[in-house]
């Protein structure tokens, strides 16, 4: 279903302010920015204002900590995570400590070792070789125990996660979440790296050094496309001035990876990141030990940095395969079982799964069933360990939460979690999720819309067409890219592309017969238009 553009009233000083082509100012007004001075600061990260760190609840708090443990000399511990929101985390707040004189280590907990969170065997291991402080980083919101553990060792926790509140907060000595603020605050959409930065931004102005929290920029871009956070308000800005500084390539590890990819960093846009650094570095912690990550993002030794670049290479390259492969049984799963599909959320599992890429296939299977969908790596006498992704209209993590009895331990987002289980209680945990789907997300069943931003004749597409358009990236939640139509465009021939020609490649042409343009048709299998058709994309 198309949903048409919506009318817009377009003031002409917007319009003179904004410049270039009309459809510019259309979407701004259509996306809220109806004044100069928003529209100027949308487009413009010079116009803009973003919020000071201490508008984060608890910042004061945990610099102060941090700064006390840095007089005192204390051993402290930064415990991040192993997706790339995480291991940028982790890198801009050991940085950041070392920088200021900290005596620091830092530890990202394995797959293998229990996945995402703090984990007590591992804090006790830390405790006992004498870290005094732990800080937390895009996770630990809901570590009560390991809090409790900690404290009651005489060891501080300062929590900084940006993941939904539990009822009840750990007890740590701080707790940084902008999930504490308004929903309309700039900063409460920040991914855990940007509550990293804005705690780092903290620390280096109470030092009197304000400026040198820049250096970051770069992990910071990369954790926010990588968590595929909402880009609105201060997220978007940093955004901008991160893909900045990403492109001019300062960063060692990111430098030697963006040779290994064939990426131009003079080029580089948030899609780079989305499908050639974020995957790379995700890499490492769904199929080995991240620790090595955080070192790939900080060393300063060429060699070294070429020798975990090709390591990420190598494991990337085995991620795509093992997730073709996943994909292919659970597509088999769902062939010879009809009645799963019937099921408002698909859930599957088997033991052979590598837990480390059945979120990637979840996200497959979402995409294409258009409905939430759990994958569950189910080992020989191990708890099974699934990933979920949703859909628009209906959050996961709360449909996951009403079923929280059934599971050992869960967490995430609306459109993304992780759940461990029992496996022998998956069945009735897919009975039980899908009715709470089914009550949850009544529009479940209907298929996607697609949202028009406007209508173009194909002569009106050109170059300088698409240096307008992005003026508005960068792109992504909150401000997704536009969706164009044209109208009365004929099919005159067409190519299968693809590893196994799932897309194609059309030629059209309008209604005159003087324009052309060559375009990309997702979904072979959809059968090709016939006569005039109305065509919509995104330049």
């Amino acid at each position: 279903m198309w949903i048409e553009p919506s009318p817009v009233q377009v003031s002409e000083s917007l319009r003179e302010a904004v410049g270039g082509h009309p459809l510019v100012a259309d979407t701004l007004a259509r996306r809220g920015l109806t004044t100069v001075e928003a529209a100027r600061a949308f487009l413009d990260p010079d116009q803009y204002r973003p919020a000071p760190p201490t508008d984060l609840p608890g910042a004061v708090e945990a610099a102060e900590r941090l700064e006390r443990a840095i007089r005192r000399g204390e051993l402290i511990c930064v415990w991040g995570d192993f997706d790339v929101d995480g291991l940028t985390s982790t890198a801009t707040l050991l940085s950041t400590l070392q920088d200021l004189g900290a005596a620091v280590r830092y530890h990202i907990p394995t797959r293998q070792e229990g996945g995402h969170g703090v984990h007590l065997p591992a804090l006790r291991r830390l405790i006992g070789e004498g870290v005094q402080l732990v800080l937390t980083c895009d996770t630990g919101v809901t570590a009560h125990e390991p809090v409790a553990y900690a404290q009651a060792q005489g060891v501080d926790v300062v929590i900084t996660d940006h993941h939904d509140l539990p009822p009840d907060l750990p007890a740590a000595y701080a707790v940084v979440n902008p999930k504490m603020l308004p929903a309309d605050h700039p900063l409460r959409e920040l991914p855990g790296v940007g509550v990293a930065y804005k705690l780092a931004e903290l620390l280096y102005e109470r030092a009197s050094r304000a400026a040198e929290v820049e250096q970051y920029l770069d992990l910071l871009a990369l954790g926010i496309v990588a968590d595929v956070a909402t880009l609105a308000g201060d997220v978007r800005y940093l955004l901008q001035r991160g893909l900045e500084r990403l492109r001019r390539a300062e960063r060692l590890g990111l430098r030697v990876m963006m040779e290994s990819a064939d990426v131009r960093p003079d080029w580089l846009t948030e899609e780079h990141i989305g499908f050639e650094l974020a995957p790379r570095l995700n890499a490492l912690g769904r199929l080995a030990d991240a620790n090595v990550g955080v070192e790939f993002l900080s060393t300063a030794d060429l060699a070294r940095a070429r020798m975990l670049a090709a390591e990420l290479e190598g494991l990337n390259a085995q991620r795509k395969l093992l997730c073709d492969q996943v994909t292919q049984a659970a597509e088999s799963q769902l062939e010879r079982d009809a009645t799963l599909l019937e099921q408002a959320a698909l859930v599957l599992s088997h033991p052979s799964w590598p837990a480390g890429v059945v979120g990637i296939v979840a996200g497959r299977l979402a995409e294409r069933y258009h409905k939430p969908t759990i994958l569950i790596a189910t080992p020989d006498g191990e708890l099974g360990r699934g990933s979920a992704r949703s859909v628009e209209g209906c959050d996961i993590h709360a449909a996951i939460a009403a079923q929280g009895e059934m599971l050992e331990r869960f967490g995430g987002h609306p459109m993304a979690a992780g759940l461990s289980i029992q496996s022998e209680r998956i069945p009735q945990f897919r009975r039980a999720l899908s009715r709470t789907v089914r009550q949850m997300c009544a529009d479940l069943g209907r298929r996607p819309a697609l949202h028009i931003d406007g209508y173009l004749p194909l002569s009106d597409l050109s170059l300088d067409l698409v240096a307008q358009i992005e003026r508005l990236a960068p792109f992504g939640p909150g401000n997704p890219p536009l969706t164009l139509a044209s109208r009365g465009v004929t099919l005159t021939s067409h190519t299968a592309v693809g590893r196994s020609g799932e897309h194609l490649r059309l030629t059209v042409e309008n209604a005159e017969g003087t324009s052309q343009t060559v375009l990309w048709w997702q979904g072979a299998g959809r059968g090709l238009p016939e006569g005039r058709f109305d065509l919509a994309y995104i330049v």
